[in-house]
């Protein structure tokens, strides 16, 4: 019988991999899981309460019908944020329609709240983000679903990203 370096038989560290890989699996199905569930929120009245903080967006999942949405975002975290709002048809970033981020304030700083902008959205899938360098690739998003038919007032029009910068080329108020 083979010999472990431990005392005991070759099927004890042959548990302890298992037991690895068990955890190793579990957090994987977790990290994945943990990724925009929860209860969806649904915005009823026109106003959207966003919380940011470093590498999440809260509400994580959100629906809301079709037209005019007022914004509002706090920064609880440590580090600097500004939200966005962009298609759904890549998840990586690359060169998506952006149809919304408010160019007239700079990024918020920790503890401050932006001063809220009305947008009006026609129906379909979007994200929000947190616009900072890196933040969306760390978990930094929401997913948004615009219900319902076309809105009485004029929807924004996506613009796509000029490349691989990132730089957007407008699509903001």
């Amino acid at each position: 019988m083979a010999r472990t370096g431990h005392g005991g038989s070759p099927l004890h560290d042959l548990r302890w991999v298992g037991i690895g890989l068990a955890i190793a699996i579990a957090s994987i199905v977790l990290v994945q899981t943990g990724c925009n569930t929860g209860s969806e929120k649904v915005v009823r009245d026109g106003r959207l309460q966003l919380t940011l903080r470093e590498y999440s967006v809260e509400p994580r999942s959100i629906r809301m019908a079709a037209g005019p949405v007022r914004i509002e975002a706090r920064n609880v975290g440590k580090l600097l944020h500004r939200v966005r709002i962009v298609s759904d048809d890549d998840k990586r970033g690359n060169r998506r329609s952006v149809f919304w981020q408010d160019k007239r304030q700079p990024p918020l700083r920790p503890g401050t709240s932006s001063v809220p902008a009305t947008i009006c959205l026609g129906p379909g899938r979007y994200r929000i983000i947190s616009a900072q360098p890196g933040d969306e690739e760390l978990g930094a998003v929401a997913d948004l679903r615009v219900d319902g038919p076309a809105p009485t007032c004029r929807p924004l029009v996506g613009r796509k990203r000029a490349g691989s910068s990132g730089e957007d080329t407008g699509g903001g108020e």
